[in-house]
């Protein structure tokens, strides 16, 4: 509350220095602020292209979350790129040290996607004379006081799609699209690495998320063993676990439980994030919950079973690809918001996940793989 109560109280005067240092109104320089993790920074990736369109000598700078560092380095709309954690702006110190490096930038305007203080006093101090974000549909007091060192607020509306809402954020900035595509971009020897680890497979290949990075949204080991048999004995074909290194536990109790071993192929931790999309692109279907591998394999358009669980899907969802979403409808649901996240079930039950029963997730896998293959013929 202080770096607010001190931001109000010489607010008139950072407002004339601005002035006075950013006489040419020329649109130079951009930044934008996405600091979330793998899924949040997917569904941003229309807004970076979008900008780049409209203002293509401008120099875009993202300041991203250090996990998807190698994604947006390959985007040919991000010239730079910034990784910074919540631990860089902690404290006072922190907040000088934002302000700072966002100083240094010397942007004409700025983009925050995370509507929170920190960004709200960083582009403030960091002296940018364009200063957007969203209002989000949840927030507390001290935000609310925050959100007026903002120059402009788009409402994040309940019902709405987050992605629509950053599109309506660059309308105050001159740009109109409706192109809500996302993209993903992957590094030159990720296809070699891939055929290399596939080796001479020929049958389709199901890709099944083995985690989510909020346990809320995880199924459970003994439920994806489950998934897998029921695939494999209908389906002529390999079932790829797919995950990261802190995975490779759980891929391999599930690699205990599944009878049929041969066709199921632990891949968590062989691919770095910017070599899975080879690997998720040659998947004929992929199994997932509300997690950043799921938004990956949308933008790449591959089919997808999507179990939201405590997700509002009128928030946030896959909607690129062909995609059955199974959920169970409770009271409870959803629980879960881009802009108000939770990790525990407050019934401590996860009923959003256990009760979708099996044979569902199965016969929407079935289904795909075969609209898939009719498309393919």
């Amino acid at each position: 509350m202080i770096y607010v109560f001190l931001s109000y109280l010489f607010y008139p005067l950072i407002q004339l220095f601005i002035k006075l240092v950013k006489k040419d109104k020329t649109i130079k320089k951009i930044l934008v602020i996405q600091a979330a993790k793998i899924g949040d920074f997917i569904c941003s990736t229309h807004l970076f292209r979008e900008i780049k369109k409209a203002y293509p000598k401008a120099h875009l700078t993202v300041m991203i979350n250090p996990m998807v560092k190698e994604l947006a380095e390959l985007n040919p709309y991000i010239d730079e790129v910034i990784p910074i954690s919540s631990e860089d702006y902690k404290g006072f110190f922190g907040k000088l040290k934002l302000a700072k490096l966002i100083r240094e930038g010397r942007y004409n305007i700025g983009i925050a996607l995370n509507p929170n203080i920190p960004f709200a006093i960083g582009l403030l101090w960091g002296l940018v004379p364009i200063r957007l974000s969203v209002m989000p549909n949840f927030y507390g007091l001290t935000f609310r006081l925050a959100s007026k060192f903002f120059t402009y607020l788009e409402p994040h509306v309940s019902g709405r799609l987050v992605v629509e809402t950053y599109l309506k954020l660059l309308k105050s900035i001159g740009i109109k699209s409706n192109n809500l595509g996302k993209e993903i971009y992957k590094s030159l020897d990720a296809d070699k690495k891939v055929l290399k680890f596939l080796g001479e497979l020929n049958k389709p290949l199901i890709g099944i998320a083995v985690s989510s990075g909020n346990k809320l949204k995880e199924i459970e080991t003994e439920k994806i063993a489950e998934i897998i048999n029921k695939i494999l004995e209908d389906i002529d074909g390999y079932i790829i676990l797919i995950g990261s290194l802190q995975d490779k536990p759980k891929a391999e109790e599930i690699l205990n439980l599944v009878t049929h071993k041969t066709r199921t192929i632990d891949s968590t931790g062989k691919f770095s994030l910017s070599e899975l999309p080879a690997l998720l692109e040659r998947l004929l279907v992929f199994i997932g919950v509300d997690t950043g591998i799921t938004y990956m394999a949308d933008a790449l358009k591959v089919p997808i079973v999507y179990i939201p669980g405590p997700t509002d899907t009128h928030d946030q969802c896959p909607i690129e690809s062909r995609i059955i979403s199974l959920s169970y409808k409770l009271s409870c649901m959803p629980c879960n918001y881009v802009f108000k996240t939770v990790k525990t079930c407050k019934n401590n039950t996860r009923n959003c996940i256990k009760l979708i029963k099996s044979e569902k997730i199965v016969s929407a896998v079935k289904e795909l793989v075969k609209n898939n293959r009719k498309n393919k013929i």
